[in-house]
């Protein structure tokens, strides 16, 4: 996984190649661990400190900031900041508060909410979530080796057409036929990445919007907003693409300037770093290694940045088309959702738990790309992180101590 948004993306993809070819070293668990610890202490005031020029050259209040941990704060804090809805907003609110379980309850995310003077939402910072994070990077791995499998299932079945003296097109093969040539060209395929034949390119596995900004306001304001990040010194736009249809937005990817890597370590010198003292790694650790980290990072980082009206806001968190119900259409639409996009998903995934576990040491990958695995087996890894017995069965409670006889009585 290529994340354009950290600043140390070049090391976290070269890792992420070595996993898929199981070569683990010996300090990969130190260093995502100290990604994950590093990366918003160096990204954050950047983003914080471009919002508040970008509010103030296009003219608009400056905004008050508060976190939000869950999707129903935000929806909440929408009906409360339009005590005049429209009669389309009213109807939605309605249905929210009659029957707030068929909008995605307790659904967990990271934002960080800007609101104007009097109240009204101006716009949010949002990290996407780990979970996340993991499926894009497995929807990059499917779509690079889509192909791939279909074409050795087609090589596997003209030789089963060679072998009954027919041409390809006049093969008849049954669905069982067909699904075995899949399954056999799939494993084919999965065993690359154990013989290292199988490599990526960063544009293969880019993921742009680990960090992201909306925006909301009048076409007006989005206009003077748009104008406002065109014409930031620290800010370049890398691409623009203007949505329409049933969410209606224009969706930047911006590149921001960090500030001198000097000023950066000069902020962090007083910090507190018991905070990722759960992390595996002592705060000493952590404070000696900060300066290096920045030191040998990128310089910019990359945001995707959304301009939309309060009205397309609402009709993303209430309406027809919910943030939610798009994520499930898309992991619907995935062409290729075999053993090898799984493992990929369970490898990321276990790469960034890692980072937040109380351990930062492991002596192997728990999954390899060729393997064949259950959920189970991928759970099971990622509590051992946190030194937790997982899965205890049905009947456990039944198994005799030692030195007892079961159904024996004294």
């Amino acid at each position: 996984m290529y994340l354009t948004g950290l600043i140390h993306r070049e090391r976290l993809f070269e890792l992420a190649k070595r996993w898929f070819a199981n070569r683990l070293e010996a300090d990969d668990g130190r260093f995502v661990t100290e990604l994950l610890s590093f990366e918003n202490l160096i990204t954050g005031p950047t983003i914080r400190s471009f919002l508040q020029d970008i509010h103030a050259n296009a003219r608009i209040s400056t905004a008050s900031f508060r976190r939000l941990i869950l999707k129903d704060q935000l929806r909440d804090r929408i009906i409360a900041t339009c005590p005049s809805p429209s009669p389309r907003a009213a109807m939605l609110f309605d249905q929210y508060r009659k029957c707030p379980e068929e909008f995605f309850p307790k659904t967990p995310t990271d934002i960080l909410l800007g609101c104007r003077d009097d109240g009204r939402i101006l716009g949010m910072i949002r990290v996407k979530r780990i979970r996340r994070v993991a499926e894009k990077c497995s929807r990059r791995v499917a779509d690079s080796l889509a192909s791939t499998i279909r074409n050795r299932a087609r090589m596997l079945a003209e030789g089963r057409a060679r072998a009954a003296g027919v041409t390809f097109d006049q093969l008849r093969s049954s669905n069982a036929a067909m699904q075995e040539d899949f399954n056999a060209a799939e494993q084919i395929v999965s065993q690359l990445f154990r013989d290292r034949e199988i490599s990526f390119e960063s544009d293969q596995m880019r993921i742009d919007d680990v960090m992201g900004c909306k925006f909301i306001g009048t076409e007006e304001e989005l206009a003077r907003i748009e104008q406002a990040i065109e014409a930031h010194p620290g800010a370049a736009i890398v691409e623009r693409e203007v949505h329409r249809g049933r969410y209606n937005d224009t969706n930047l990817l911006v590149d921001l300037e960090l500030p001198p890597a000097g000023a950066i370590i000069d902020r962090m010198h007083h910090r507190n770093w018991c905070f990722a003292g759960g992390r595996g790694l002592d705060p000493e650790t952590l404070a000696r290694d900060f300066p290096s980290y920045v030191e040998s990072g990128a310089r910019t980082f990359r945001v995707e940045i959304i301009l939309t009206t309060m009205e397309e806001l609402i009709e993303s968190e209430f309406g027809h088309s919910i943030h939610e119900e798009r994520i499930i259409a898309q992991r619907s639409t995935v062409e290729y959702r075999g053993r090898i996009a799984r493992n990929a998903s369970f490898l990321i995934e276990y790469l960034l738990r890692l980072a937040i576990s109380p351990t930062a040491t492991i002596e192997t990958l728990p999954i390899v790309m060729w393997g064949r695995y259950l959920p189970d087996t991928f759970s099971s890894a990622v509590w051992k992180l946190y030194g937790i017995r997982h899965g205890v069965a049905l009947m456990d409670s039944f198994v005799p101590e030692p030195g007892e006889m079961l159904g024996v009585s004294g």
